[in-house]
C-alpha cells in the first residue's frame, strides 16, 4: 500500500520506471493484506468492532486524500476512493459467505473458550446445535435467534450491495481483491489435500480473464494481474503467528492515512 501511495504522488517526480516498479510491488502486496485480512476475520472477537475499525481508517485515508487535494495545488486528483474501501467491501462479502456457509443446518451456537486454541489462536468455538439442542444449552453458549433462511436472505442482500459497490463506485483493485480475499477464504475453510492447487488454478485463471476482459473494455492493458506472484509467495511462505499486544495491532489501522500525508509532504517537498 505504501509502494502504490509512493507511485501516486511521486509521479513526475521520479523516473517513469520508478513508478511503474512502485506500482507493481503494491499489486504484489496486495494478496498480503487479503490473506491478513481473512486471518483476522477469523481471529477477531468481534466482528461488529473489526469492520469499524476497518471503516474508520478507510474515511481516515479518504479524509487525508482530500485533505491534500485541497491545500496542495499539485496534487493528484483523488479520482477513485482509497484501497481500504475495497477492503471493507471484500469484509462484507466475507460475512455473506460465512453465513451461507457455516449455517448448513438448524443453527451454530458460539462460546468463548478460557484459552485460546493451539491452532487458530481464537477464543470463539462454534458448534452446530439441531433445533431439540437449543432449547437446553450450557452457560455462555449463544445461538442466533434468526431463522437459517433470513440468515441466506441477508447474506444475499450483502453480495448484492457488494456487486452494486463494485460496478458504480470508482474503487481500486476491487475484483482482484475481493477475488484474493475469496481465495484465503477457502483455504483457511476447507481442508481438503488439493485445495492451495485449486485455489491457486481459479485465481490464476480469474486473473487471466479479469486482464483479457480489463483491455476489451477500457483497451488497457492493466497489470493487477501479478498480484499472482504475491498470491504464490503467500502460500509458500511459512506463517509464523506471534501473539503482541493489542496496541501493536492497532497502529496499522493509522498507518495508511499517516503514509498518505507522509507521501504527500515529501512530495511537495521535492516538487
Amino acid at each position: 500500500m505504501l509502494c502504490g501511495t509512493a507511485a501516486v504522488f511521486f509521479d513526475g517526480i521520479l523516473p517513469s520506471c520508478v513508478i511503474f516498479a512502485l506500482t507493481l510491488l503494491g499489486y504484489i502486496a496486495m494478496p498480503f493484506f487479503a490473506r491478513a485480512l481473512v486471518d483476522g476475520f477469523f481471529l477477531t472477537k468481534s466482528t461488529y468492532k473489526y469492520f469499524l475499525r476497518i471503516a474508520l481508517t478507510a474515511f481516515l485515508s479518504q479524509a487525508a486524500l482530500l485533505y491534500i487535494y485541497i491545500i496542495w495545488d499539485q496534487s493528484p486528483e483523488p479520482k477513485r476512493f482509497n484501497i481500504v474501501f475495497t477492503w471493507l467491501i471484500a469484509f462484507v462479502v466475507l460475512l455473506g459467505v460465512e453465513l451461507l456457509v457455516s449455517l448448513p443446518r438448524d443453527r451454530v451456537a458460539s462460546m468463548n473458550l478460557l484459552e485460546p486454541n493451539q491452532t487458530s489462536h481464537s477464543t470463539r468455538y462454534g458448534v452446530v446445535i439441531s433445533s431439540m439442542e437449543s432449547n437446553n444449552l450450557p452457560k455462555g453458549m449463544k445461538v442466533p435467534a434468526w431463522p437459517r433462511t433470513t440468515l441466506h436472505g441477508i447474506a444475499i442482500m450483502l453480495f448484492a450491495v457488494c456487486m452494486v459497490l463494485i460496478t458504480f463506485m470508482p474503487l481500486t483493485m476491487s475484483m482482484m481483491c475481493v477475488m484474493c480475499t475469496l481465495m484465503f477464504y477457502f483455504l483457511h475453510r476447507w481442508k481438503i489435500d488439493s485445495r492451495v492447487l485449486v485455489a491457486t488454478t481459479f485465481y490464476s485463471a480469474f486473473a487471466a480473464c479479469y486482464t483479457y476482459l480489463y483491455f476489451r473494455m477500457t483497451g488497457i492493458v492493466t497489470w493487477e494481474g501479478i498480484s499472482l506472484l504475491g498470491f504464490l509467495l503467500c502460500l509458500l511462505l511459512p506463517s509464523k503467528k506471534r501473539k503482541k499486544p493489542k496496541w501493536f495491532y492497532r497502529l496499522f489501522y493509522v498507518f495508511y492515512p499517516l503514509a498518505i500525508l507522509l507521501c504527500a509532504l515529501v512530495a511537495s517537498l521535492l516538487s
